[in-house]
């Protein structure tokens, strides 16, 4: 027969056990200027991908990305220095005689990501298909909190 402690014990151990397993979301990040393509230069929503069973769409205003959605999911704008994705960045070709200099400026990537139950999924775009600046950086994390 069992004893009420022992009953508690055994399920006081299961809850600790279950409880103490974490399990980590995995970030995807989708080059978004290379998936709109010709789009861009159409004002409207195009549909971009999908997340489960939600549409992903980029709402395209003077050949720049004004918002993203995608269904209810909840959205975030960040930005990044880092290149996230496969995007493909411009080569400038210089020819000169004699001494020059380059200036480095700083380039940014900008994004925008919707928060699913197990996955972060981000789609970027270079500075000049975003309309306005992001004050937020990527967060450096291991796991995002739900």
């Amino acid at each position: 027969m069992f004893n009420r402690r022992v009953l508690l014990s055994a399920f006081l151990a299961t809850g600790l056990v279950a409880g103490g397993v974490a399990v980590a979301k995995t970030d995807h990040h989708h080059d978004a200027h290379a998936l709109l393509g010709a789009k861009i230069h159409q004002n409207g929503k195009h549909e971009v991908g999908k997340i489960g069973n939600s549409t992903v769409t980029a709402e395209v205003s003077n050949n720049k990305v004004a918002s993203m959605s995608a269904g209810n999911l909840p959205v975030r704008k960040v930005r990044s220095k880092k290149k996230m994705a496969n995007i493909e960045s411009d080569i400038i070709r210089v020819a000169a005689r004699g001494e020059f200099n380059l200036a480095q400026a700083d380039v940014y990537y900008y994004a925008y990501c919707f928060d699913t139950p197990d996955a972060l999924e981000c789609y970027w775009y270079p500075a000049e298909d975003v309309i306005g600046n992001y004050q937020v950086d990527v967060p450096k994390r291991t796991v995002i909190s739900a």
